[in-house]
């Protein structure tokens, strides 16, 4: 083979992608820092990402498949909103009985 085959051309163009990709990888990982550093929750940001990303039909989707998840959980029991999801926690919190202290094992 020569130097200049098709497929050394190839190798050189993947690695530099991979190059190029690596920096980026790099690049967003930075951003997502100085989201979380900002305040945001970096959960909900890229939930946002991936919807602006994905368009309106996408969006609209999403937010059918909210109302939708609000009907079966109301259906269910499971609380539909922040504050009855955080008073459901609370009340929880409230029941959940002590430990009690381990009770060492005899060795015979």
């Amino acid at each position: 083979m020569t130097s200049n085959s098709p497929l050394e051309g190839y190798v050189n163009r993947m690695a530099l992608m991979l190059d190029e990709q690596a920096a980026l990888a790099g690049d967003i990982k930075e951003l997502r820092g100085e989201v979380k550093e900002a305040g945001f929750n970096v959960k909900a940001f890229n939930q946002a990402v991936k919807e602006k990303r994905k368009g309106a039909k996408y969006q609209a989707a999403q937010l059918e498949l909210e109302l939708e998840m609000d009907t079966y959980r109301s259906a269910v029991g499971l609380p539909v909103t922040l504050e009855d999801a955080q008073e459901r926690a609370r009340k929880e919190a409230e029941n959940v009985p002590e430990d009690k202290p381990k009770r060492k094992r005899e060795l015979n």
